[in-house]
């Protein structure tokens, strides 16, 4: 019985090893926790904001903000400068980069004419937009001169619950073990992220609602035209910025570029400003490398850097 033990005991002890180890690359390379202290719920009508002067932990980063409950910048704010506010989702509130790595703060370094303020938060789409919009503009506050809305092609479908989506994954059996795996086994997560880590499917799948006919694609055209239309009551200028994914960037073409030119249509058609930032982050030396690892939508600190630059010069 002795001679079986060594074995059992090595059978026993190495996947629990892996486990760990798994575990230890995971929250160095693929960190997705979010420190939910930072949040303040119905901030902005019905939609959350994050908390004033807090400090907490993001995707494995320090995050803080300011007095004005946006991510912190570079800069001491400025009363005699007008206020650039950048609205978008958590690509644009730099989920997995440092504060300073933003491409939000990045500009700001470049930029000494106004004051460059994140309101962006994870999970925003547009109906968020649009509430912070309304909240922060309620008073025609004379400070703000120009908002970005940083949209991404996610936000189409922002608001609505995942049941109400069209699924990435049949719920069968398979698809139930798989969730199983991957919310329990960071071995098996670990395995299956560097598998799939140049998988498009996540761009396909958010691609298919950028039909003239969609109702959702409609939705979402009509929020932008309420944040236009908020905007210009206050007098202050808005423009559009569209954040490409990875997919596209790496795998630049006419057929990946649908959802850009559909936004893009929308918005000459209702004279808002736009602009696109794909063709010009495909040109980079590897493009792969503006995301984060096993990443279609967040950029690295190469991708904000680019991002910056972008803005700075278009």
């Amino acid at each position: 019985m002795k001679k079986y033990f060594g074995p059992f005991l090595v059978v026993l002890v190495i996947p629990v090893l892996v486990e760990f180890l798994s575990r230890a690359i995971l929250n160095r390379i693929y960190n997705r926790q979010f420190d939910s202290s930072l949040i303040v719920d119905n901030k902005y009508f019905k939609s959350p904001g994050l908390k004033e002067n807090a400090t907490g932990m993001v995707w494995g980063k320090p995050f803080h903000t300011d007095q004005f409950a946006c991510r912190k910048g570079p800069k001491p704010y400025s009363a005699k400068k007008k206020k650039w506010l950048f609205i978008g989702d958590s690509v644009t509130e730099g989920v997995g980069v440092g504060d300073s790595s933003t491409f939000a703060a990045l500009a700001a370094q470049q930029i000494d004419s106004v004051n460059i303020m994140n309101y962006s938060l994870i999970g925003y789409a547009d109906g968020e937009y649009l509430d912070v919009l309304k909240t922060l503009l309620a008073n025609n506050d004379s400070s703000v001169s120009k908002v970005t809305i940083f949209f991404c092609l996610n936000d189409v479908y922002g608001r609505n619950k995942n049941e109400e989506l069209p699924v990435m994954m049949r719920h069968n059996t398979f698809g139930k073990i798989n969730s199983l795996l991957q919310d329990d086994y960071d071995t098996y997560k670990l395995i299956k992220l560097f598998f799939y880590q140049n998988s498009d499917s996540y761009f396909r799948f958010d691609a298919r609602f950028y039909k003239s006919d969609d109702l959702l694609f409609q939705r979402s055209m009509n929020y932008l035209k309420h944040c236009a239309e908020t905007c210009k009551k206050a007098g202050v200028q808005m423009d559009v910025v569209m954040l490409p994914y990875r997919s596209q960037v790496v795998r630049f073409n006419d057929s990946t570029k649908n959802p850009q030119n559909m936004v893009k249509d929308f918005c000459f058609k209702e004279q808002i400003p736009f602009s696109d930032p794909l063709e010009y982050c495909s040109k980079a030396p590897n493009p792969k490398d503006l995301y984060l690892f096993a990443d279609e939508i967040h950029f690295s600190e190469a991708g904000h850097k680019m991002m910056a630059d972008y803005i700075l010069t278009h």
